[in-house]
């Protein structure tokens, strides 16, 4: 499978890092940056790319590769995934899928139209860690309540609070909380138990407006979610699903969904079925499996599971946000 990198920063990076090891059978045709064409040079030279783009409808139009996969700011992914599939490009796309339902709902339609193929790069749900999950609910339901906390103290957060703000922190490229650690915690949830009835978001809110932490509450007829995220603090990550007889938990970030324990009437078993280093491997694995087998359905399937979270995500409760002169 030959893919084109739409994005020069932390996650695009990681991913070519994890193309050129791990994660065999996959080629890199082009990088393409917007405006920071040095360090796409030094990328492609360390990683062996041989073109860069500048234009990326230049990009469309003559990059040869099988998937384009854009990892830019979130606020402009409806853009390039819009332009990409008017080029009849199949795209991989980096969380969150998009920042509005509407925009959710009309690129699935529009890739499903076409026949395109279209992923949001959600990792937990790739991982043989998470199927062992789904697969053992069963034995532990039924289940009454959901923990799911990822946490992690900011690297960018002290510029912030001197005013130096990063998309990460800046509402109008579509940072936040929620929408970069919060939604691997939503993904999960939902890809095990479905959409919720109901979702409240209750956030501490930023200087300019942006959430620095909060908890979404997903509500069910028989069981609730919390959905806790923070950038502006640290605790340990984890995941923890309680049923009548016993419990799971994953006791790493969402986005790593690192190993499995299982308590089931008072016996006790861990597993570890990821197979490689990089939490990233198994997705593009998936991906590239998917489109050569040409299954369709479960790329359907997972894209369903991208405008469920997104319409749980935006059904959200904003009536206290506050606003940036407060």
């Amino acid at each position: 499978m030959k893919i084109s990198i739409v994005g020069t920063g932390m996650i695009a990076t990681e991913v070519i890092k994890t193309l050129r090891t791990e994660a065999k059978g996959i080629e890199i045709t082009s990088l393409f940056t917007h405006s920071n064409k040095e360090k796409a040079q030094a990328l492609a030279k360390a990683n062996h790319i041989e073109r860069i783009y500048t234009d990326y409808a230049q990009l469309l139009r003559e990059d040869g590769a099988d998937f384009v996969y854009i990892a830019v700011i979130n606020s402009v992914h409806y853009a390039f995934i819009h332009e990409a599939l008017e080029a009849d490009r199949n795209v991989i796309v980096e969380k969150p899928f998009t920042m509005t339902v509407a925009e959710a709902e009309e690129l699935a339609a529009m890739a499903q139209e076409r026949k395109l193929y279209l992923f949001e790069a959600v990792s937990p749900l790739h991982t043989p860690n998470f199927r062992l999950v789904k697969e053992n609910l069963g034995r532990i339901a039924p289940i009454h309540f959901v923990q799911c906390n990822y946490s992690q103290y900011s690297s960018k957060y002290d510029r912030y609070l001197q005013g130096d703000i990063a998309p990460a922190f800046d509402p109008l490229s579509g940072g936040g909380t929620l929408n970069d650690l919060n939604v691997y915690n939503i993904n999960v949830v939902t890809a095990l138990f479905g959409p919720p009835a109901a979702s409240r978001y209750f956030a501490n809110y930023g200087h300019n407006g942006i959430d620095t932490s909060g908890v979404m509450v997903l509500s069910y007829p028989t069981m609730t979610a919390t959905c806790t995220a923070a950038k502006d603090s640290t605790s340990p990550s984890f995941i923890l699903i309680q049923g009548e007889k016993g419990w799971i938990r994953i006791p790493t970030a969402a986005n790593r969904f690192g190993c499995v324990e299982i308590m089931e009437q008072g016996k006790y078993t861990s597993y570890q079925h990821n197979a490689y280093e990089s939490r990233l491997t198994h997705e593009f694995l998936d991906f590239k499996d998917i489109w050569e087998r040409k299954d369709y359905r479960q790329m359907e399937a997972w894209l369903d599971i991208s405008v469920k979270v997104m319409k749980t995500i935006r059904q959200q409760d904003e009536t206290h946000r506050p606003s940036q002169t407060e």
